[in-house]
């Protein structure tokens, strides 16, 4: 409703819209892309992008996946222009925010899967080393995971999203549990 509001020129509708959605967009974006200014940066470029094309909605999907769907295709850009592998580091203290690159993760992940986490230091290992593999998951499959696995979106939003066939999307979501298991498997030995 709120872009659908936008679409008439009611600017006010947009800026309601940029409330309601811009932490949980802010933190898929922090996930996709390991770093806070640039997470920043796509979740400001994302709106402004649908701003400039709110036109082009056509409702066929909700109005988070649409905006969702932006910033991830901003963010592989980015990713792919700069060509570097982030990785989250375990030790690096939190630069003064409580939204840092491995804080917001492991909130997110102690809320949905550990809910004792905050008394179990065991769990909170586990959290800090699935962000860190999470983090040295290529851009494709680091996407496709926090997509279905974060953020819950169900299959064909996320077919949609990707403009991929459900099969082709499915098996890639296979192919980045694996390589997700793969990069536990040291940690899970020990």
């Amino acid at each position: 409703e709120l872009l659908r509001r936008t679409q008439t020129g009611d600017r006010f509708a947009f800026g309601q819209l940029v409330r309601q959605t811009q932490d949980r967009l802010f933190n898929a974006m922090l996930r996709l892309v390991g770093d806070r200014d640039d997470a920043a940066d796509l979740t400001q470029e994302t709106y402004q992008r649908a701003l400039e094309k709110v036109d082009g909605f056509r409702g066929e999907s909700g109005a988070y996946t649409w905006l969702f769907r932006i910033g991830l295709n901003l963010a592989i850009s980015r990713l792919r222009q700069s060509r570097r592998r982030r990785t989250f580091s375990l030790d690096a203290p939190p630069n003064g925010s409580d939204n840092d690159q491995a804080s917001t993760l492991l909130d997110r992940m102690q809320q949905t899967r550990f809910p004792a986490a905050a008394e179990s230091v065991e769990h909170h290992e586990q959290a800090q080393q699935v962000l860190a593999a999470l983090g040295r998951l290529d851009d494709e499959q680091r996407a496709v995971l926090v997509m279905r696995d974060i953020e819950g979106f169900d299959y064909q939003q996320m077919a949609d999203v990707l403009s991929l066939p459900l099969g082709t999307l499915k098996s890639r979501l296979f192919r980045a549990r694996v390589a997700l298991r793969d990069e536990l498997a040291t940690y899970m030995k020990s």
